[in-house]
């Protein structure tokens, strides 16, 4: 199941902006991978130095990512729509990363 941590500078955008974001994403990444069970987290750290207004990391296990330049496009195309839609004008830095990890749920 895909993970989506965000972090973003509370400096720059306040908790219910980065909420509807947060969950928007959600439901972009649900939509484009095919998987339902997808989780975010979203925090903003006490100490920042030089950071980015938001900063979104997809995490997914390597083998569901059969084009990783298609999906981070058709994701970031989405964002992006529900950017302009929405009238949200705060940059965004967008990451996916395949991860190759063993997973046991309910222990």
């Amino acid at each position: 199941m895909p993970v989506i941590r965000i972090e973003y500078d509370d400096n720059a955008i306040n908790k219910p902006s980065i909420k509807e974001l947060a969950v928007a994403v959600q439901k972009i990444v649900s939509e484009e991978t095919d998987i339902k069970e997808v989780m975010v987290y979203v925090n903003s750290s006490q100490i920042k130095i030089a950071v980015d207004p938001i900063e979104i990391f997809v995490e997914m296990s390597k083998n569901k990512i059969l084009d990783r330049s298609d999906l981070i496009s058709r994701v970031k195309s989405r964002i992006k729509v529900w950017k302009s839609d929405n009238r949200f004008t705060t940059p965004i830095n967008l990451t996916i990363t395949p991860m190759d990890w063993n997973l046991e749920i309910g222990i």
